[in-house]
């Protein structure tokens, strides 16, 4: 991300799994998370692994959060992080992640201004 307060830049392609960041728990086994080639990395076997991506994917999943509870519709991010809405994509770009809050609230901000009303005007 270059400079947050001017302007989003978007990644050519991430290439990350449509399930990269998805945790999951296995009782008795833990928690799971998705790499990014779409393999379980477990806490207990892969701990250094594991706690790099949940670094790596947790403001992208704040963001979800946010917008998810701001909006009766469903978002989520697919393969190669694109922006989904109730199971389309919204526009082909390739969202970088966010890596801090502040990077969390300019991109809600931009997909609230930018996108939700192109949406919504559907």
């Amino acid at each position: 991300m270059n400079n947050t307060k001017t302007h989003l830049s978007f990644e050519n392609r991430l290439k990350l799994n449509k399930e990269a960041g998805s945790l999951i728990h296995s009782f008795g086994e833990g928690y799971f998370i998705i790499d990014e080639y779409g393999k379980e990395v477990n806490n207990f076997v892969d701990e250094n692994n594991f706690n790099r991506l949940i670094k790596k994917f947790k403001y992208r999943y704040l963001l979800i959060k946010k917008l998810n509870e701001l909006h009766n519709r469903k978002f989520s991010f697919g393969e190669d992080n694109t922006l989904i809405l109730e199971g389309k994509t919204i526009e082909q770009y390739y969202w970088n992640l966010p890596k801090n809050k502040t990077e969390v609230d300019f991109y809600l901000k931009t997909i609230l201004d930018k996108f939700i009303p192109t949406i919504n005007s559907k």
